[in-house]
């Protein structure tokens, strides 16, 4: 039995949203948005302090006709102050990626999580396909279908 648009809406964060996760899922209109902060820390290096965050969204639009689109949307942003030479140097950098991606990374670096201000090892993760399948899962649950190429 297919659930109507506006239910599956309405349950979608209570059926997405876990402690145990490192994503959270919102409603904006007919789009369920999962969002996954994979990084946000500050590092440091000799002669360096960067700043980096970075975020992912997967976006699922609900359509009338009982299917979804999806598309990916990754935002960076990364600011650096170097001290060389008795110079000071600053750097920023922002980037936007929308369209369709599969990304899996961890990195490792000696910094501080901003999250929680813990000062040490900063370990950052993403797996995309994480996100993708609890969405798509739950969509197919209630009885839905991904749209085709030209749907």
């Amino acid at each position: 039995m297919q659930w109507t648009k506006e239910k599956i809406l309405s349950d979608a964060t209570t059926a997405l949203n876990s402690e145990n996760q490192p994503w959270v899922v919102r409603v904006e209109g007919d789009a369920i948005i999962g969002s996954w902060k994979w990084m946000d820390a500050r590092f440091f290096a000799t002669n360096t302090i960067s700043e980096e965050d970075r975020e992912y969204e997967f976006i699922v639009i609900l359509k009338d006709s009982g299917k979804w689109k999806e598309k990916d949307k990754k935002n960076e942003r990364s600011s650096k102050v170097t001290f060389n030479d008795g110079k000071i140097g600053i750097g920023m950098e922002k980037s936007v990626f929308k369209g369709k991606m599969k990304q899996k990374s961890i990195s490792f670096s000696i910094g501080q999580n901003q999250k929680e201000g813990d000062i040490g090892v900063v370990k950052s993760e993403l797996d995309t396909s994480q996100i993708k399948k609890a969405i798509r899962n739950y969509l197919k649950q209630c009885g839905w279908k991904k749209s085709g190429l030209f749907g």
